[in-house]
């Protein structure tokens, strides 16, 4: 392919395809990227969502059991059977996202939850001593006891499981989480490597334009001057091409025509 306006047109498209593409590309992987990010921030958000409720129906459950035991307040089991039925429904919506590796933690917050149920139906103020066949004595129940000895250890494992469903379930999230540095690699590199090439492509570009544009032009100019004002032969000393090569025999074409032309007209005087 010749001509210097060919080249120099296929050079910066060579550039406007390159940044393109490159563009392309980056986009497409930030898109994934934000996707990635999106749903690592969604999950973790929920998770974090999920044990705050878990753990404030749990609270709600012990509150409403201190009433009970230590206050002999009956009437507060109904918010105990409350707060177990917020404890199972959060468990049942989360169960259905969770992934594989999760679903044994949940059963376990179900078994938990199930213990809690138990002691709350079997918890009674008073209770039945037999003496003998015919002697029955009622007793009183030490609810703070029953309460620091046998409730608050079944408390304390549901908010313990809790807590490793939390770990469990953020280390899931892991391998997630190195992927999306992986992906931001690679969003981020083929801009790098297109910089790269666009600096390397300007530097050839500059190199080549004063080799055949730029020198080849004030070589011309310096010879053409030369001769105008010094009468010296017209040989600009530089390598041309294309339409710059065509511009030199050109300008020596008609310096030739000049002298001849004058030349004949000295003759004819």
């Amino acid at each position: 392919m010749k001509g210097i306006g060919k080249r120099t047109t296929i050079a910066f498209l060579s550039i406007v395809a390159l940044l393109s593409v490159s563009g392309v590309i980056s986009l497409f992987e930030l898109s994934n990227l934000s996707y990635d990010t999106d749903a690592i921030l969604s999950a973790s958000s929920r998770d974090m969502t999920v044990a705050k409720d878990l753990l404030r129906s749990a609270h709600d459950h012990s509150r409403a059991m201190i009433d009970v035991t230590i206050f002999d307040n009956e009437r507060a089991k109904e918010s105990c059977h409350k707060a177990l039925a917020e404890l199972n429904s959060h468990i049942a919506l989360v169960r259905d996202k969770a992934p594989a590796a999760v679903q044994g933690s949940l059963d376990t917050l179900s078994l938990y939850s199930a213990e809690l149920r138990q002691l709350t139906d079997n918890f009674r103020s008073t209770e039945s001593v037999v003496i003998d066949s015919l002697t029955v004595e009622i007793h009183k129940v030490d609810g703070r006891k029953w309460y620091v000895e046998v409730y608050e250890p079944a408390y304390n494992r549901f908010t313990e499981q809790v807590k490793r469903y939390i770990t469990l379930s953020h280390g899931e999230l892991a391998p997630r989480a190195a992927q999306l540095s992986k992906n931001a690699y690679r969003s981020v590199a083929p801009v790098l490597i297109s910089l790269l090439v666009m600096i390397a492509i300007v530097l050839m570009l500059f190199y080549f334009v004063y080799i055949y544009g730029v020198k080849p032009i004030k070589n011309i100019n310096r010879s053409l001057a030369e001769y105008l004002s010094f009468k010296l032969p017209y040989k600009p000393k530089a390598e041309m091409v294309d339409e710059i090569k065509e511009l030199s025999d050109n300008i020596e074409n008609l310096i030739n025509i000049s002298k001849s032309n004058k030349k004949q007209g000295e003759d004819a005087i």
